[in-house]
């Protein structure tokens, strides 16, 4: 695959007292703005970083922010206006809403294998993987090859995040990250009874202003030999989609991960499942994300790239921007942040 300039991975300097990264993201310093982040922070006790990640959401309406954060009547009878149609359905209070009732709202996830278990230059990649995270600041983070050691700058992330582990203390798990202003009301973690890897599933529920969310993370069976466990385990997960939706009308409903799958490989989608790369357009410079063309941190691939790590997605949003993240080299030890590119999804109702 051919590529511009611009489209090469980036160097830059990574301190142990502060990581730095370019690229990444961009600051609105517009005074209003900013006076809105801090009236919000002041009004809800919180701090600007949770002031900026709802305001952003909601288009820098500060009185819809405050909604959100409280989950007022008002914000919710707007949610709940969908109910009141003939084509309406709902289990308990879950409105079916559309596009046009989530005009305004933006939600963005980012999932990273981190290549816990590749021991070089962890401590550093750590570092950076938490920096590229806190610039990029996605609502729901899905992290794979999580390990142990050298874990701290992960768990630092808690002060923005509420933290999730499915099987802390093995060799190597997943994690999910989500925003303080999601309400989380379960966690589950379902081990794959095929795998000789660790491999689970890991779901999260739970709501964000009033809307009922599921979050479903997992990592796949590895390698080409291991094709019959991998496909039946992304069957499991599919499965798992589908019962959680039809139990579930009006719900949010995203799977990722990384998921090491071959398009061949693809099984039957459920209905309303969507792919997240495809939505945004299959851009062919954001479809590689284990592209050992471009990222040298594995040697002996031969110039191998793969579209492992995907999201899919459920819900009434109407316009999708899909993005790779990390592709930073970090100066200090000539490396990236991990072999696998991090995928930035962000849906939008517009």
């Amino acid at each position: 695959m051919s590529s511009s300039d611009n489209d090469e991975p980036k160097v830059v300097e990574i301190s142990d007292d502060e990581m730095e990264c370019e690229g990444v993201v961009e600051v609105n310093n517009e005074q209003s703005d900013e006076a809105k982040m801090r009236e919000f922070a002041e009004i809800t006790a919180t701090d600007e970083i949770m002031a900026q990640s709802i305001l952003q959401d909601v288009g820098w309406d500060l009185k819809r922010a405050l909604d959100v954060f409280f989950g007022s009547d008002a914000f919710k009878e707007t949610r709940n206006e969908a109910v009141m149609g003939p084509s309406s359905s709902a289990v308990g209070n879950q409105p079916v809403m559309t596009a046009e009732d989530l005009k305004g709202f933006e939600l963005s996830l980012m999932s990273w294998n981190i290549d816990g278990l590749d021991g070089r230059s962890l401590a550093t990649r750590m570092k950076a993987v938490a920096t590229i995270v806190k610039k990029v600041n996605p609502d729901i983070l899905f992290l794979q090859e999580v390990v142990d050691r050298d874990l701290e700058p992960i768990d630092k992330l808690q002060s923005l995040y509420k933290i999730y582990y499915s099987n802390k203390g093995c060799q190597y798990y997943t994690a999910i990250l989500v925003s303080k202003m999601f309400e989380v009301e379960k966690h589950d973690v379902v081990h794959f009874q095929n795998s000789g890897m660790y491999r689970t599933l890991q779901i999260v529920e739970g709501s964000i202003g009033g809307m009922k969310v599921f979050l479903l993370n997992t990592h796949l069976e590895s390698m080409r030999d291991h094709r019959a466990q991998r496909m039946a385990q992304f069957s499991f997960c599919m499965d798992r989609c589908a019962e959680i939706i039809a139990n579930n009308p009006g719900c949010f409903l995203f799977f990722g991960g990384d998921l090491n799958l071959r398009d061949e490989e693809i099984s039957s989608i459920p209905d309303g499942v969507l792919d997240a790369w495809v939505s945004a357009g299959c851009d062919t410079k954001t479809k590689w994300t284990w592209d050992t063309y471009k990222n040298d941190n594995k040697q002996g691939f031969n110039g191998a790239k793969m579209r492992f790590d995907r999201i899919y997605w459920h819900g009434p949003f109407n316009q999708v921007h899909f993005s790779l993240e990390g592709r930073q080299r970090i100066r200090s030890c000539l490396c990236f942040p991990s072999d696998h590119w991090a995928i930035n999804a962000t849906f939008s109702a517009v």
